[in-house]
This record gives structure tokens, sequence and C-alpha cells, in this order.
């Protein structure tokens, strides 16, 4: 049975983030926290890591009953759909997981420059990262995340204070600016889930064909390595700026293969990618760290083509590049007890679209990730829209908040290419949540519960299977260990 998210409900949730109720991670400059070391007596080395141990349940009761439809007696009907089943593998509606594990260090190369910085970060857990690198195989092997320096040479104009205007340049695999939840530092993370159009939309899945007939599949079909976990290779121009004692101002300007980690560049084109942002900081304009408070606004953009087999021949033509566009705007609040933040996030062109089937049945031959394909709708007609608004309260500062967040998906909001407004999907998610921390940084508790609704507004069918979407359950303990700096 449909569990709808009334129009109502969700005017409540934002409602109650108009009066505060916002997320507990602090509002602060990620864009540069990730790239460089602080100005002042940066250590040589700094060892660290996390762990993310997770426990999730979605309700996978219903089915979809497709009886007297097109479908009928045909996959899904009468199947679990995939949308009820646990990333990454699609196997199970609950386990517990280890979600993220990471290693990483970094630093100044002290023995060679103090303005060059270095930071290097893997994955050892059991995510899109480590299991879609071989989908289907049954295990997760880890992978390089992050690989990158960063020359401060001309921080602050090459002056001593690094607040006047001037250039620093990334290169390497990193974390991009785009959506400002896959930019933050994971400490910091609000939520256990992403919001929809950040991890459907955003957060990329190489994929170079859809599956075509499924007794002779195309060659090119399935996952074509890791997520890309908001990362790239590339080079990257930034610069932070004090424009008064309390706001400050950062931009960043890049571009990247647009193929995602640990590959080289596949079609000879090159994504760009643009972020600006302004912050107004309560205590005054300062590097700060993860806690600090103040307002922030922000835009992003992120600009590219892909090669995508369209036509089916297991070969990409002269004509078979599609543009990947992303674009986003927010804003970011945090001051104890509370935090306010939203993002309207639109794009078009690569547009993902689900499996082929949206099945994940141990009753089917449709058991797993492995056994289904992704699909992709490529021409820059294909659109979406969407976005989140959320917030926390902190009854304890510092140490217990009670959040929410509504977020949106509108997928194929409008096509092109073949596809038509029966492809269109809306998710609606409610997430309420408790966050408490043993330690402001270092530790903290995560439950969350996530309301679920998928609509197909213009496909009787597919709104059918929509209606068998359960809801979640989420617990999560987050743990962050760091060595004493080498300076």
């Amino acid at each position: 049975m449909r569990k709808p998210i009334s129009r109502a409900l969700a005017a409540s949730v934002l409602g109650a983030g108009a009066l505060g109720l916002s997320a507990p991670a602090g509002a602060a400059n990620w864009l540069v926290l990730s790239s460089s070391e602080p100005a002042e007596d940066a250590a040589g080395l700094r060892l660290f890591g996390f762990m993310q141990p997770t426990y999730r349940y979605i309700d996978d009761g219903d089915k979809p009953d497709l009886a007297g439809t097109p479908l009928d007696g045909s996959a899904p009907d009468g199947n679990r759909p995939i949308f009820n089943t646990l990333s990454p593998d699609r196997s199970s509606n609950q386990g517990f997981n280890l979600f993220r594990a990471r290693l990483g260090a970094r630093g100044a190369l002290k023995a060679v420059d103090d303005d060059i910085h270095y930071f290097f970060l893997t994955e050892w857990g059991d995510n899109g990262i480590t299991r879609l690198a071989d989908p289907g195989s049954g295990s997760a092997g880890p992978q390089l995340t992050d690989a990158s320096i960063t020359l401060r040479h001309f921080a602050g104009g090459g002056s001593d204070d690094i607040w006047e205007p001037g250039v620093s340049l990334r290169l390497g695999q990193f974390q991009w600016p785009v959506a400002d939840e896959g930019l933050r530092g994971i400490m910091t993370y609000d939520y256990i889930n992403f919001s929809e159009v950040t991890r459907q939309q955003v957060n990329e899945r190489f994929v170079r064909a859809n599956v075509g007939d499924p007794g002779e599949p195309n060659k090119l079909s399935g996952f074509d390595g890791a997520i890309s976990s908001y990362r790239d290779i590339g080079a990257m121009a930034f610069d932070e700026m004090k424009l008064t004692d309390k706001w400050e101002a950062t931009w960043a300007a890049g571009v990247g293969n647009g193929n995602g980690i640990n590959r080289s560049d596949y079609d000879d084109n090159v994504d760009v990618y643009l972020r600006a942002q302004t912050a107004y900081v309560f205590d005054g304009v300062k590097r700060g760290g993860p806690r600090r408070e103040d307002l922030k606004l922000f835009a992003w953009a992120q600009m590219g083509e892909r090669q995508f087999d369209a036509d089916g021949n297991d070969a990409f033509d002269a004509d078979e590049t599609y543009d990947r566009n992303r674009y986003g705007a927010g804003f970011h609040f945090y001051r104890q007890p509370y935090r306010l933040s939203g993002e309207y996030i639109w794009g078009n062109g690569m547009v993902y679209n689900g499996t082929t089937p949206p099945v994940s049945d141990s009753g089917t031959e449709y058991q797993d990730i492995g056994d289904v394909a992704p699909e992709i709708a490529p021409e820059s007609g294909n659109a979406f829209h969407g976005g989140y608004v959320e917030g926390a309260y902190f009854p304890i500062p510092n140490k217990l908040a009670v959040q929410a967040r509504y977020d949106y998906l509108d997928r194929l909001s409008s096509t092109g290419g073949g596809y038509t407004s029966a492809d269109e999907r809306e998710f609606e998610t409610i997430t309420l949540g408790l966050q408490y921390w043993n330690h402001p940084v270092k530790s903290q508790w995560q439950l969350n519960y996530r309301i679920r609704d998928l609509s197909a507004p213009h496909n009787p069918t597919a709104d059918k299977v929509g209606a068998a979407m359960g809801n979640e359950i989420g617990l999560q303990y987050f743990l962050l260990f760091n060595s004493t700096p080498l300076r």
C-alpha cells in the first residue's frame, strides 16, 4: 500500500526548518579545509581514518500488483522492487554493513617546500566506490579515492596574509566543489543517506550504453567502474578572500577528465567545474574547523560531455557524444543551537534512470546488482530538478540534535530522444533523525527514519510499482581517529 507524503506534511517540515531546526554539521569552508593546510605551523604528516558501521532496514512487505496491466505476469509483477533493497549489493532489504572505512594522510612537504600540501585517502568499506568497480563480484576491494597536491605559493597574492586576493592550484584526484552534501567532510554528514537528487544525479554512475535486447545485451552496458563519489582527476584553481572582518568570499574553477576515480580520460572531452560562495562568519573571518558558525551562500556548476552508445551497436559513433550538465545553488546557516540549510539542483543530459528491470528478488533471475542493468537517458532534452531543505535543533548543544529533512527529485521532468512524459518519476522523502555526539568531531551516533514515496504521474503501471516503495530505518556509528601531527 502506498505511503504518500502529503503536501501538508511536506509543508510542516519546511515550516519546522524555518524555525531553525537544522542539521548539526558546521558550515565550514570545506573547499579550503580539504585542499590545504593551515598557514601557520602546518603539520608535515598527519595520519587519519574513520569508519561507519551501519545497520539499515527497508520495509519490503509490499509487492507491485500489475494484474490487468501490460506487465501482468512479468517482472516486476509480484516481485520485490530494487528500491526496497540496500546498496551496494541490492540483494537484501536489511543488514549490517561497514558503510565507509577510510585511511589517509595529509600535510605539507616540509622537506621540499612548506607551500606544497598533499592529501591521500583510501576506501576500504563496502559501498559504490569499492563494489561497483566490479559489480556482482561478492567482494569489495580497496580503492584510492584521493591523491592530490596543492600549490599555495600565491595564496594571498604571494604575501604573508592568505586572506589577500591570490590563487592556489590543486592537482590530482580529489573531491570537487559540486553539491554541498558531497563537498562536506564526512564527520559533518547530517544524514546516513544523501538526498535523492544528489545521490542519483550528481554522484555519477558511469554507464556507456543501455542494455538493449536482454537476450543479446549490449557489450557496453552495465556499470563501468566505481561511482564518482563527487571526485575527478584534473586541476583546480581557487582562492579565499577576506572582504570585511566577518565576510569572506571563495571561488574555484577547474577542469577534469569527467571519468571518475582511478581512470584516465576516455573520450577526449573535459568537464568544467565552477563554484562561488560567500560566508558571514559570526566570530570573524578565520580558517576555523568543521564546527565554524557562519551563514554561507553558494552556487556551482559542472559541465561536460559523455560518449554513449545510444543506437546499441556496441560502439561509439561520431555523433554519440552527449552533454552532461549539473547546476546548484543554496545556503547553509549554523549557529548553536540551530542550523538551517537547503539547495536547489537541476541539470540535463545523461540522466540516471534507475535499472532494467527494477527488480531484486531471490525468486527471480534478478538477485543482486550484477543481474540488472543501469539505464541512462542521454540526450540533452532529458532533464531533472530537485532539492532539499533541512534543519535541526540542539536540546543539548554539541551533544544532542533533533533533525528533519524534506527532499524532492523530479526525474525526466522534460524529455527527448525517445523518452516521453510516461518516463517521468517523482521522488519525495522525509527523513527524521537524532544525532548524539560522544565527541564534538570524532565520535557520534545517528538514527534516521525515512518516509519515502515514488510516483509516476503519467504512467499508471509504473505508478503501481512505485506504490510498493517502503520506508527505511537506519542506525550508524561514526568514529574518527588521527595521529599526533609530525611537524
